[in-house]
């Protein structure tokens, strides 16, 4: 839908998203943040979206988003990642659920905490990513992602997502086998 097609409800929602991130977000309102602003990149202002994702990811995670060609500048990230395999789910979906409670790995003296939060992503488009047409009665594609955010060390201690991992190509254990032989 195009942003003005958009009902008043989801456009207000979309707008209440925040834009930077800050000490009172949890892992799970970062992801939420950010996943949900994607499905709509454009809403309430043109790249919103990217923009959103790009204050809340570390500059690593903006180098793997967009094949190491947008990090430095918000611009750059905006046009790259726009083509991501990393971004592109979460912009084609029709839902973003998080799966369950974010798993919180204390932090260090050399890093902040490390979150892990689940996510399933449900796309009901008419074309595959590749731009080929899904059969007409095919089911919606469901897709689960692991999102890794790190908390700061120093203040302010905000969280930042590190990686976006699509489970069927980042684990060798229970999530993204289901079809592997023993």
């Amino acid at each position: 839908l195009a942003p003005h097609a958009l009902p008043p409800r989801v456009r207000t929602r979309l707008a209440a998203l925040p834009m930077r991130p800050s000490e009172e977000l949890s892992p799970a309102a970062v992801v939420e943040a950010c996943l949900q602003g994607l499905q709509n990149p454009d809403d309430p202002s043109p790249d919103a979206g990217y923009e959103r994702l790009f204050w809340f990811s570390t500059y690593a995670c903006r180098k793997a988003v967009t094949a190491r060609m947008g990090a430095d500048s918000l611009a750059n990230f905006t046009k790259y990642s726009e083509l991501s395999p990393a971004v592109q789910p979460f912009t084609r979906a029709a839902g973003v659920r998080l799966v369950d409670e974010p798993t919180i790995i204390p932090g260090t003296q050399t890093r902040g905490a490390i979150a892990t939060v689940g996510v399933d992503v449900l796309i009901d488009d008419p074309r595959h990513a590749s731009g080929y047409e899904r059969a007409p009665d095919a089911p919606p594609e469901s897709l689960r992602f692991a999102v890794r955010l790190q908390q700061e060390r120093r203040p302010p201690r905000v969280w930042l997502i590190s990686e976006i991992l699509d489970a069927r190509y980042a684990f060798a254990g229970d999530l993204g086998n289901d079809g592997v032989a023993n």
